[in-house]
């Protein structure tokens, strides 16, 4: 992540005037719910509003001023300024609410390594589930992530430690002819080998379903895409992997955004030939 070119002061009078005027009228909002790129007449609004004509008159006319109602013949419509405008707005809005439901995987979290266009598109995590670990299951994120290796038949994975289960599963995943990469963390790459059959290795290597990199650099983030899946865990601020927390999600965007994660530090990893 690279934030030190955006100038947010600037960015923030851009539209502090424009987010204001929307936001302080639950008329104006009730209204732009209603409009469309269809013109209207003020009956169908008093009637879909439940407002009395001088309200909708008063505020549908000061849309207009602003710019983003067109009227012809005394019906009303959004123009086509207003639909761009209300659909970044909409995505900001989402981005607000993924970022709070989530609250628990970012606060306190390195974010460092997820790179700015991911930060930027976090709407495409959001039918994400976030699994935490309870009481009676500490392991609960590790368990369900298990289950999806086994389940994959295609697995693109960015390791930063090796947990012990891990180079067992792969082992028989590649026995099995499933198509597995693997981008590990600089310090650990040898170790993930070393805990590994070098006859299964080599195997898969040769068949062509198992290919491993090193990271030039420790990446901090846990990353799995596996079939139509995708999994996503963060270092906490001091260090340590958070184990007891674990984003997943079968949605396609939210798989092309881990997908673009992978493949931009894949691109630039170092290949390793067993």
């Amino acid at each position: 992540m690279n934030s030190k070119n955006i100038d947010y002061l600037n960015m923030y009078e851009n539209v502090k005037d424009e987010l204001k005027f929307l936001t302080s009228s639950k008329i104006r909002i009730k209204l732009l719910e209603c409009l469309s790129e269809i013109p209207v007449p003020m009956k169908i609004l008093c009637e879909n509003t439940n407002l009395n004509y001088s309200a909708i008159s008063n505020n549908i006319h000061r849309l207009k001023d602003n710019g983003y109602v067109d009227s012809d013949d005394g019906k009303f419509c959004l123009n086509n300024i207003a639909i761009m405008k209300l659909l970044n707005f909409y995505d900001f809005s989402e981005a607000v609410r993924i970022i709070r439901s989530y609250i628990d995987l970012w606060i306190d979290h390195d974010i460092s390594c997820i790179l700015l266009d991911g930060l930027i598109d976090l709407n495409s995590l959001k039918t994400g589930y976030l699994i935490e670990s309870i009481p009676t299951d500490i392991y609960r994120p590790h368990n369900i992530f298990k289950n999806i290796l086994k389940a994959s038949n295609n697995i693109k994975s960015i390791f930063p430690f090796v947990h012990p289960e891990y180079p067992i599963i792969f082992q028989d995943l590649i026995k099995n002819g499933v198509n597995i990469e693997v981008l590990c963390g600089k310090a650990i790459t040898l170790n993930f080998i070393e805990s590994m059959d070098l006859k299964t290795l080599k195997n898969g290597s040769k068949n062509q379903n198992f290919k491993i990199k090193s990271s030039k650099s420790d990446i901090k983030i846990f990353l799995t895409v596996a079939d139509e899946f995708m999994a996503f865990g963060l270092f906490k601020e001091d260090g340590t992997y958070d184990q007891n927390r674990l984003l997943i999600s079968d949605d396609l965007d939210a798989v092309k955004w881990a997908n673009g994660l992978f493949d931009y530090y894949n691109s630039i990893g170092n290949s390793l030939y067993i």
